[in-house]
């Protein structure tokens, strides 16, 4: 009986087996949050695995601290626009420093590197003949269609775009190493005094360039035992263009062979609650809390409503009394007696027509004619007077009197 269990486990294993299908499938998961906001993570991935450490250099403050660095590559250009930063770079070159900088075609007479070198950026000539017939936008729409059904994706569309547009520069490293294929973008070139003139007395000449049908676009100086890199198109080593052509192998020889790679680049900053989150965790969930107390302590209670203890309210005539005694004590004695002194004075402008309006001696004769009083008394129920419990008593008495009458 366990050997016929076990030949029919066995076969409906075999089974199974034999009618599983094996695959395999490879899933773009699109590029990490540090690729997207660093455009240079691929060259710095591929100079670790050659062997070179790259490090991330927010300004050129920190050069004097760079002890361990070979090569500075700026990858954005403009960035040498003062005489400290300029004499910095020189100081650095000249005891040995490697430095790969970027030239740009838009606002280059502010760069103090470049003027000290007496680099000039232009936009390149394009003869008619090289100008490519601009296409249809529905047939430039037509074609990104059918790439992106090919399985390309956006970048790699864009980039075959505009592949026609980009002419090779051969950049020579002599017998050993031979040339190299780089794409610079063609509508920025640089120039130099001396190739126009080479009698040009210049502090600085070039040792070496290279250059496409439209311009140069790379040149090197040497500066005390320091060399120095300047390429019209920093682009080529980004995330995007690195893998083509020799652009990888182009950076790997340019870097010095002792020391790191350090990318001087406008580094993209973690917000405030990302900095919260990350390096202050415990402060956030006290604020939380802290939230939470307020909140609890400022609304209403929920729950059943209690009924309330009326034995503990005061009573009105209690209250009333109460405030009276509060006022006599202060010696607001007119002002307790004032609504009274009203409604006599409102009963008398009913009962008699000259009354509302006379003027106040007037009245007063009015009123002692009609009660009977003399004037004086009629006087002293009005008047304004510093009132004791006796007279307070009797000016009450004497109005309820004078009402009455009326």
């Amino acid at each position: 009986m366990p050997l016929l269990v076990l030949a029919v486990l066995g076969l409906f294993g075999w089974f199974l087996y034999v009618n599983i299908e094996f695959y395999d499938e490879t899933e773009d998961s699109s590029w990490s949050i540090r690729a997207l906001t660093n455009p240079y993570f691929a060259a710095q991935v591929f100079m670790t695995r050659s062997g070179i450490e790259t490090i991330d250099v927010e300004s050129l403050g920190r050069l004097d601290q760079l002890t361990s660095v070979g090569t500075l590559f700026f990858s954005d250009d403009n960035q040498v626009q003062s005489p400290r930063q300029l004499q910095q770079v020189m100081d650095w070159l000249d005891v040995g420093g490697n430095v790969i900088y970027s030239a740009s075609s838009v606002g280059h007479d502010d760069d103090l590197l470049l003027a000290e070198f007496e680099i000039e950026v232009d936009w390149a000539d394009y003869d008619d003949k090289d100008k490519s017939d601009d296409k249809p936008f529905s047939e430039t729409m037509r074609e990104y269609n059918r790439q992106l059904e090919e399985g390309k994706t956006r970048e790699e569309i864009a980039q075959s775009l505009v592949d026609n547009e980009i002419s090779i520069t051969r950049v020579t490293f002599g017998d050993d190493i031979g040339d190299l294929e780089v794409a610079f973008e063609n509508s920025r070139v640089l120039s130099h005094p001396s190739f126009d003139d080479a009698n040009h007395d210049s502090k600085h000449t070039p040792f070496s360039w290279s250059a496409s049908d439209h311009g140069v676009h790379m040149m090197q100086f040497e500066l005390g035992s320091g060399l120095l890199t300047i390429v019209s198109d920093p682009q080529i080593w980004t995330s995007y263009k690195i893998d083509r052509h020799d652009h990888a192998f182009l950076l790997w020889l340019l870097s010095a062979e002792d020391g790191d790679f350090a990318i001087l680049r406008s580094v993209v900053r973690d917000t405030l609650w990302t900095l919260i989150k990350r390096n202050a965790s415990e402060l956030l969930i006290a604020g939380i809390v802290l939230l939470m107390l307020w909140i609890w302590r400022s609304a209403y209670r929920f729950g059943r409503l209690q009924p309330r203890d009326q034995s503990r309210t005061r009573a009105l005539g209690e209250h009333f009394s109460t405030v009276s005694h509060y006022l006599w004590h202060r010696r607001y004695g007119d002002y307790l007696i004032k609504p009274l002194r009203q409604q006599v004075l409102r009963r008398a402008s009913l009962t008699l027509p000259e009354f509302s309006r006379a003027q106040p001696e007037r009245q007063n004769e009015l009123l002692a004619e009609r009660c009977e009083l003399n004037i004086a008394t009629i006087s002293r129920a009005f008047s304004q007077q510093d009132f004791n419990e006796t007279t307070f008593v009797q000016t009450v008495r004497l109005l309820k009197r004078i009402e009455h009458l009326l």
